[in-house]
């Protein structure tokens, strides 16, 4: 195992600790698609989108509709992060505690990506 498959490895262990340690210590109020204002919701937009781009990816096979599809599932997955509500439970010095691996992990990852092969 080279260097950087162990600085890799290394990187996404703490950052998958520091997310976990993180998420436990959350509580979801309520979920959902994100709303504009208190009417609009921008999930039934984007779902009546996807629904158009499969169909022109079906009828057509364009190179827009196939790059357009991930785009808009992306689009649909931050939707629903955006619309869920998170409530924190505990100190700033645990928040400091679980992030602080993860930025950690982050920056292994970054200089593993930029290490040139041995």
């Amino acid at each position: 195992m080279s260097k950087k498959d162990k600085l890799l490895l290394a990187g996404v262990a703490l950052i998958a600790f520091g997310i976990f340690m993180f998420f436990k210590s959350t509580r979801i109020y309520s979920w959902g698609f994100y709303r504009i204002g208190n009417t609009v919701s921008t999930g039934g937009i984007l779902i009546g989108l996807i629904l158009l781009d499969v169909v022109f990816l079906v009828a057509t096979r364009s190179k827009i509709t196939k790059v357009l599809l991930p785009i808009l599932v992306a689009m649909i997955v931050l939707s629903i992060v955006l619309g869920t509500h998170l409530s924190y439970i505990g100190s700033l010095l645990d928040l400091f505690l679980m992030l602080v691996p993860a930025a950690v992990g982050a920056g292994l990852v970054l200089r593993a990506m930029f290490l040139k092969k041995e």
